[in-house]
């Protein structure tokens, strides 16, 4: 199908042209699950999250359980779908 036609087809039912990879329920589609590239915005989320809590005045109890808590449920979303690779788990630890 040409691209102008697709276009077209488009705007008829009221959508637009995506590309791929892409992403659902803030998962990626179409990407390659094995590839530590695919993994980057967990592991990006994570340490955002780590920078942001390393400067809070917390006590060792109240980061263990941040960390156990909230860290630990990012990568199981993307592990609902997708097999963690060993060199991304020893990256996340």
């Amino acid at each position: 199908m040409e691209d102008e036609e697709v276009l077209i087809l488009a705007a008829v039912v009221g959508c637009e042209k995506g590309s791929w990879p892409m992403k659902y329920l803030g998962l990626p589609l179409g990407g390659n699950p094995n590839s530590t590239e695919f993994w980057n915005p967990v592991v990006e989320k994570v340490g955002k999250m780590l920078d942001g809590w390393k400067n809070a005045f917390l006590s060792k109890g109240g980061r263990l359980t941040l960390i156990q808590s909230v860290l630990s449920s990012i990568p199981i979303y993307f592990m609902s779908l997708f097999k963690l690779p060993k060199v991304v788990a020893g990256i996340l630890e």
